[in-house]
């Protein structure tokens, strides 16, 4: 889920609002994300999901709304998004819905018009994933974020900023944490253009790490209303997967 997540945001900020997000036209995307690693642990857990999100813009501001059908093996010492939990047990597989996250951003500054675009936005996670499975913490997060993007020729660099408030589980207190990204995406042709970016986040407790993580992608617009986007991640901290892979398929009506 940290990928989707991840990929979410990265892709937001590649896509020309011009081309893409055109004023009331739906976009619903599907994807497949798998991921895997120990988080500190000597178990192994392994993440697959089936996000689904729309996403609805009109002028300046866009919303959406997002969930996953998730299926993890591991010993429950980690949430699918990264938390440490205070359970560890055998290896067990789970399945279920995850949790329901509603995002609200504003265009403050049109790229068009001054030397770079400026997008503020607040996002809920609401706590609905099943507790007992070990697919969500139970407790709903609130994030606010601000991102600054502007295309160069065929490059669309940007930079994002957030604070989130995270909300305590039982049995762990978790911090309210600092987290940003950094990347790019290059226009190869009309239809094909690569990226990535780094991601960041502050530890979510005091014996934790941070979550450090790469992203690289490949998209692909198929016609004038779909894309498919392909993308690897790597991570480099034990808040982190060791790696995943996946594909989101995006259409706007």
């Amino acid at each position: 889920m940290r990928a989707i997540a991840l990929l979410c945001t990265l892709f937001a900020a590649a896509s020309s609002p011009i081309a893409w997000a055109v004023d009331g036209n739906p976009i619903v995307s599907l994807g497949l994300d798998y991921s895997s690693g120990s988080y500190g642990g000597q178990t192994t857990t392994e993440t697959w999901a089936l996000p689904l999100s729309v996403k609805y813009r009109t002028d300046a501001w866009s919303v959406r709304l997002s969930t996953a059908w998730l299926r993890v093996h591991g010993a429950g010492n980690v949430t699918p998004e990264g938390d440490p939990l205070n359970t560890s047990g055998n290896a067990s597989t789970t399945e279920g819905m995850g949790d329901i996250t509603t995002s609200l951003t504003y265009n403050l500054v049109d790229e068009r018009d001054s030397w770079a675009g400026l997008d503020i936005g607040g996002k809920i996670k609401f706590g609905t994933a099943s507790v007992s499975k070990f697919l969500g913490t139970g407790e709903n997060d609130y994030t606010l974020h601000a991102e600054l993007f502007k295309s160069v020729d065929k490059w669309t660099p940007f930079l994002n900023l957030g604070y989130k408030w995270k909300g305590d589980p039982e049995s762990i207190e978790y911090r309210n944490v600092w987290l940003g990204s950094i990347g790019t995406d290059y226009r190869i042709t009309p239809s094909l253009s690569f990226g990535g970016s780094y991601d960041w986040q502050q530890a979510v407790t005091a014996t934790s790490d941070p979550i450090s993580e790469a992203l690289l992608y490949l998209n692909f617009r198929l016609n004038t209303a779909s894309r498919l986007n392909l993308y690897a991640v790597g991570g480099f901290s034990h808040a982190s997967p060791d790696w995943g892979s996946g594909l989101t398929l995006s259409h706007r009506f």
